[in-house]
C-alpha cells in the first residue's frame, strides 16, 4: 500500500525541521518524532512504539498533532529504560502525573513538563504507549529536545 502524497510531504517536512542548518556544527534543538497509527484503523490502548536514543539530550516540550482531519482525545505514556545487552529492560515512566494529553482537539502542546524526568542518556530506550483515546486513527507525538552532544 502506498502512502498518500500529503503524508509523505508531511513526513519530509518534519524530517527537515530536525536537521541542523548548513554551517552549524551541532544541532541545539532537535526533535524525536513518533508517528502512531495507520490513518485507517482506530487507535487502541497499548504499546505503540519504541526507539533507542544514541545521544544525551534533554526534553523541552511535548506536542501531539492529528493531521487527518479528526478531532479526538488521547493520553500517552512514555517510559524509559537503560539499554543493556543480554538483559530485559526495566521501564519506568518519565511523565509523572502529566502525560502527553490531547482533549477534543487536533493539536496539544506542553512546554512545562511538570514532574517529568527530562534527561535522556545515550543508549536509553523510550517506549510510547496509548493509555486512552477516542476517535483517532493517527497522531504524531513530537518530543522537542536539546541535544547535549552531537
Amino acid at each position: 500500500m502506498n502512502a498518500p502524497a500529503s503524508l509523505i510531504e508531511d513526513l519530509l517536512a518534519i524530517k527537515q525541521w530536525s536537521q541542523r542548518p548548513a554551517g552549524q556544527d551541532t544541532a541545539e534543538v532537535d526533535s524525536i518524532n513518533v508517528l502512531i497509527g495507520d490513518g485507517v484503523n482506530v487507535l487502541t490502548a497499548g504499546i505503540a512504539g519504541a526507539l533507542r536514543v544514541d545521544f544525551r539530550a534533554r526534553i523541552t516540550g511535548s506536542f501531539i498533532h492529528e493531521f487527518d482531519g479528526l478531532t479526538g482525545s488521547i493520553v500517552l505514556a512514555i517510559d524509559k529504560a537503560t539499554y543493556a545487552i543480554g538483559s530485559a529492560p526495566t521501564f519506568s515512566s518519565i511523565v509523572a502525573s502529566a502525560p502527553p494529553t490531547m482533549t477534543s482537539a487536533r493539536y496539544a502542546a506542553d512546554t512545562t513538563l511538570t514532574g517529568w524526568t527530562t534527561d535522556i542518556a545515550r543508549g536509553d530506550v523510550l517506549r510510547f504507549s496509548i493509555t486512552s483515546q477516542a476517535n483517532l486513527k493517527r497522531v504524531l507525538l513530537t518530543l522537542r529536545i536539546r541535544r547535549l552532544e552531537p
